[in-house]
């Protein structure tokens, strides 16, 4: 049988690429994301790791206790069975974006009754668009394949983090002035530790929780 709280010689955190949050170019990792983590590791004295992978083998990676934890990540249920989510300390917007000349107007109602939808596969946003029963017709790798359907009129709308989205907006030539945004709610980001890594140590994320306020990251 484990002990519980044995020493933690080096934690493991799966993540994917997601600029501006989380980024990795020639061994080097970037991002407003890791910078958060960084922070609150630096002020616990712990050694740890962030390993790169596609989002949903990130996320399996910690049910199944490969890895020790994930991030950036936003609360729900599904997740909340096998991890249990920190503080979050890292603050994001949702926002609908149609097309400026869009003829569906900025009315929730409207968009949720006609508006035909793409989403990240494997996202939060897409959980919530499914949830919440709007038309969601493909869901695709990136964001950047997200507003290129856009673009060309294959859906109508995207539900995104606003600095993701805009982002990929930059990273496409675009202006933002060619899209509609509809603010819908904010969804903090904090980092969820699979619940394999806390039954050995089960007082981790108190002490992590201690120190996030320290370090978030809030969203303009």
């Amino acid at each position: 049988m484990t002990q519980a709280n044995e020493p933690i010689t080096k934690l493991s955190i799966s993540t994917k690429e997601w600029p501006p949050y989380q980024m990795e170019s020639n061994g080097k990792q970037t991002g407003y994301a890791i910078e958060a983590l960084a922070c609150v590791m630096n002020r616990l004295k712990q050694d740890y790791q962030v390993i790169f992978l596609p989002w949903g083998r990130a996320q399996k990676g910690v049910e199944i206790g490969t890895y020790d934890g994930f991030f950036a990540a936003s609360h729900n249920d599904k997740r909340d069975v096998y991890a249990v989510q920190s503080n979050t300390f890292i603050e994001q917007n949702w926002n609908f974006y149609l097309l400026k000349d869009s003829k569906i107007s900025s009315s929730l109602s409207e968009i949720k009754a006609t508006a035909v939808f793409a989403s990240r596969q494997h996202s939060n946003t897409a959980h919530w668009l499914h949830e919440h029963k709007f038309i969601l017709a493909h869901q695709t790798d990136s964001v950047d394949q997200l507003i290129k359907l856009l673009v060309h009129k294959r859906i109508d709308a995207i539900m995104e983090n606003s600095l993701i989205f805009q982002t990929a907006v930059e990273r496409a030539g675009l202006d933002m002035n060619k899209f509609k945004k509809i603010h819908n709610k904010s969804k903090p980001l904090g980092v969820y530790f699979g619940k394999v890594f806390l039954e050995k140590h089960p007082e981790f994320i108190t002490d992590f929780n201690q120190q996030t306020s320290a370090c978030s990251y809030n969203q303009q």
